[in-house]
């Protein structure tokens, strides 16, 4: 590449009046210091929320459009005035509007649509951050993913890219940066031309893409809060920033960063890292392994999973697996955990996008006895042995928590998880805090 290169995400817990005039003063350090700054940006906050509830709606008129565009304009308005900003999205809600007209002439939305929808989000943010930019004197462009062009396949609402194609889009569009490029994240296009959106944490899948594209000298994951923390400290105090993590650690964590994202810094070990846009000395960051301290550095959960477990005797375990992956890739919901007996399957599921009663239907269409649960898991980030394990597992037990999957060892483990039917999350996050976290 022509200059050195830093990515920057920006998210919308960033695009607020407390910390929008501190993005100038980020990106002006970096040019002060000989790098050329590319800006990757999410949706403004709660805008993603609103587009998918109309969604979720199915049944489009054309009063509900109306609706929909004054609420989404309002919701803009709101905001940059909040921002003491003022940009004219006049076009971006006109395309939008044609966009959701045509899909009315079709009565039925398909993932497409659903897809070219969402992608609004970020559209609209890339279009008010560099107007706000633009302002501020600082030489900007945006970039839609669709004209870089970021190719995918056509599994929409959780395409891949075709990294290939891509990387050399993206190296010939910004192998000679004049101006910082401004790009929405967590969208792309099929070969085809249809917009599509790279699911969770799609946006910093997009900026470590791009990072990786242009062998970028760091990627920056910009946040309103102080990079990563032991635990959640609304939950514990006493949490604190954690310094360094393994790639294999933020992979293990699921919170930290998708492991999607994760793929793309692996491949030239790209430098990363999760840094408070107030103080950019705290910070967090990722990359090879460097040391193999014991014990744990993150104690996490994950709240409202299903258990399912499906009892066959009548078939192979390896027959009760494929079915049952089949049905879920149908729907595209998650398997968090898979577990097995000889004649039952246990599978812990998420809920993200809403379809999980349809999984359980067509498995019930499918399977004679199925049992159904409400459960929460817990788990640890680090480096385990043998008494870690017993540990996790007797406290679990111990505080009576309803343990449905305890934990278990593996060469060079990096993650313990067990899985309780207690919902009294907070209290068993402390007491795990206390017993790992040095």
């Amino acid at each position: 590449m022509a200059r050195k290169i830093i990515i920057n995400k920006f998210g919308g817990g960033i695009l607020t009046k407390k910390f929008i005039p501190l993005i100038k003063e980020r990106l002006n350090e970096q040019i002060k210091a000989g790098y050329m700054p590319v800006i990757v940006v999410s949706a403004m906050h709660g805008i993603t929320d609103e587009i998918i509830k109309f969604l979720n709606n199915k049944k489009i008129s054309d009063q509900s459009i109306r609706v929909f565009i004054k609420n989404l304009r309002d919701m803009h308005d709101q905001i940059m005035a909040n921002m003491g900003v003022k940009v004219n999205l006049q076009e971006i809600f006109s395309k939008l509007r044609t966009v959701l007209e045509e899909a009315l002439l079709r009565t039925v939305l398909a993932p497409a649509d659903e897809d070219e929808i969402v992608s609004y989000g970020e559209k609209l943010s890339a279009a008010i951050l560099t107007s706000y930019l633009s302002d501020l004197k600082l030489p900007v462009k945006k970039y839609l993913a669709e004209e870089i062009p970021i190719i995918t396949d056509d599994n929409f609402k959780n395409a891949n890219i075709l990294y290939k194609e891509s990387e050399k889009n993206v190296q010939n569009k910004f192998l000679n940066l004049k101006e910082i490029p401004i790009i929405p994240g967590f969208t792309g296009i099929t070969r085809d031309g249809q917009t599509t959106t790279l699911g969770r944490g799609g946006t910093d899948t997009t900026a470590c893409f791009i990072g990786s594209a242009l062998q970028a000298r760091n990627i920056i994951l910009w946040k309103d809060v102080a990079g990563v923390f032991s635990a959640d400290p609304k939950i514990v105090p006493k949490a604190r920033t954690i310094p360094y993590i393994s790639y294999r650690e933020a992979e293990e964590s699921g919170k930290v960063i998708h492991e999607k994202a994760i793929q793309y810094v692996k491949m030239f070990k790209t430098p990363i890292e999760i840094t408070y846009i107030a103080n950019p000395k705290l910070k967090t960051k990722i990359g090879k392994i460097m040391d193999q301290q014991k014990g744990a550095k993150i104690v996490s959960f994950k709240k409202d999973l299903a258990l399912i477990i499906i009892t066959d005797e009548t078939a192979k375990i390896t027959e009760l697996l494929y079915e049952t992956s089949r049905i879920f890739s149908k729907y595209k919901v998650d398997m968090i955990l898979i577990s097995n007996t000889r004649y039952s399957l246990q599978i812990v599921a998420d809920n993200n996008n809403g379809l999980l009663d349809k999984v359980i239907g067509e498995l019930k269409g499918n399977f004679s006895k199925i049992e159904i649960s409400k459960v929460n898991m817990f788990f640890l980030v680090g480096n385990f042995n043998v008494k870690d394990v017993n540990d996790f597992n007797d406290i679990l037990i111990k505080h009576k928590t309803g343990l449905q999957i305890s934990a278990f060892l593996y060469e060079n483990c990096t993650r313990l998880e067990a899985v309780v039917k207690s919902d009294k999350v907070e209290d068993i996050i402390r007491v795990l805090y206390k017993k790992f976290i040095k």
